[in-house]
C-alpha cells in the first residue's frame, strides 16, 4: 500500500480536530487524494415518501446539499494545513458503514481512516459500531484514529507465527507497519501473545511435572522468537528501529496492558471474521479487547478476503 487515496468518513455536524493529522500528514507527503465522506442514514421513510410529495424530495435534496456544503467548508479549510493533497467530497444516503464500504471500494481508496471520537458510544473509550461493522467487513484496512490524539512514536504490530501458514499475512501486516513507521518515524515492537493452554490436559493425562512443562514452554517461546526474527530478517538495513516482544497470556489482557504501560500510540494487526484466528485477533477476543484500547488501531485483511457488503464476486 502505498497512501495513494485516502477516505476520511466524516459524520454530519461534525468538527474536525487534529485526530487525523498523522494520516492526511503522510498523504500531503506523498500528494495522495483524499475523500471525505458523509453519510446520511435514517431516512428510508423519506426517501419512500419522496415518491408521492414533492416537499419531501426538497427536503431530501436540502439535507444532501447542506452536507455538501460542510465538507467542502472542512476541505477548504484542510488545504491550508496540507496544501499537496488532491480533496474531493462526496455525500451518500443509507446505513454509513454500507456506504462507506462501497465507496472506498468505487474510488479504489487505499485506507479508510475513522475519527474515534465521532461514533455515538456509551463509555469514553468505546469504539462506535460503524467502525466494528467496517473492521469486519471491509477489505481495505481501516485506521481508527485514538481517543486522545497523541503524535505517533511508538507502534505495536501483532502477528501470529504459531504456524508458517500464517506466514503470507504476516508479511502483509508488517509491510503495511513499517510503511506506517517510516512515514511517522515511530519506532516498531513486533508482538505476539500466547500461552500454553494445553498446560492442565498435561498435568491430568500426561503425569508432565512441572519442570517438564517449562521446558516445552520454553522451547515454544524460543521457537516463535526465532520466528518473528526471520519475519523481520528483510528488513534488517530499515531504517525503522524495531524489536520483538512475546507476551504471555490471554491477548485480551496482555496486549491492553502493554499498551498502557508501554505508552504505544498504534496497535496495527489483522482482522479476519468473528471467529478469528489465534494470534490475528480480530475474533471474539479482539472484540473485548478494542474497548481498552485508546490508542489508534489500524486492521487490515488478507488478500483473499472479499467484502460481503459487495456481494459475490
Amino acid at each position: 500500500m502505498s497512501f495513494q487515496h485516502l477516505l476520511l468518513p466524516v459524520s454530519p455536524e461534525q468538527t474536525l480536530g487534529d485526530a487525523y493529522h498523522e494520516a492526511l500528514q503522510i498523504a500531503d507527503t506523498k500528494s495522495a487524494k483524499v475523500t471525505l465522506v458523509t453519510v446520511i442514514e435514517n431516512i428510508d421513510e423519506l426517501k419512500e415518501i419522496s415518491h408521492y410529495s414533492c416537499t419531501a424530495l426538497s427536503l431530501l435534496d436540502k439535507v444532501t446539499k447542506v452536507s455538501h456544503q460542510a465538507l467542502e467548508r472542512h476541505v477548504h479549510c484542510l488545504k491550508v494545513k496540507y496544501p499537496s493533497i488532491k480533496f474531493s467530497v462526496i455525500v451518500r444516503l443509507g446505513i454509513p458503514f454500507v456506504e462507506i464500504i462501497k465507496v472506498a471500494n468505487e474510488f479504489k481508496a487505499d485506507l479508510i481512516v475513522i475519527d474515534t471520537r465521532c461514533q455515538n458510544k456509551t463509555q469514553a473509550c468505546q469504539r462506535g459500531s460503524t467502525i466494528r461493522h467496517l473492521m469486519r467487513k471491509s477489505a481495505i484496512p481501516i485506521w481508527s484514529c485514538a481517543i486522545h490524539h497523541t503524535p505517533i512514536r511508538r507502534i505495536g504490530v501483532a502477528v501470529d507465527v504459531s504456524s508458517s501458514e500464517h506466514s503470507t499475512f504476516n508479511e502483509k501486516i508488517l509491510s503495511l507497519a513499517l510503511e506506517v513507521c517510516v512515514s511517522t518515524r515511530a519506532e516498531m515492537i513486533l508482538l505476539h501473545a500466547w500461552r500454553l493452554d494445553l498446560e492442565g490436559f498435561f498435568r491430568k493425562w500426561g503425569s508432565y511435572r512441572d519442570l517438564d512443562i517449562d521446558l516445552i514452554a520454553k522451547e515454544m517461546r524460543s521457537d516463535r522468537v526465532k520466528r518473528m526474527k526471520s519475519l523481520l530478517a528483510p528488513y534488517k538495513d530499515s531504517s525503522v528501529t524495531q524489536q520483538i516482544k512475546i507476551l504471555e497470556g490471554e491477548a485480551k489482557v496482555v496486549i491492553p496492558r502493554f499498551v498502557m504501560e508501554q505508552e504505544i500510540d498504534m496497535m496495527i494487526m489483522g482482522s479476519l471474521s468473528r471467529t478469528g484466528i489465534a494470534g490475528f485477533l480480530m475474533g471474539n477476543t479482539a472484540e473485548s479487547m478494542l474497548d481498552k484500547l485508546t490508542c489508534s488501531v489500524l486492521t487490515l485483511k488478507p488478500d483473499a478476503f472479499h467484502s460481503p457488503v459487495l456481494g459475490k464476486k
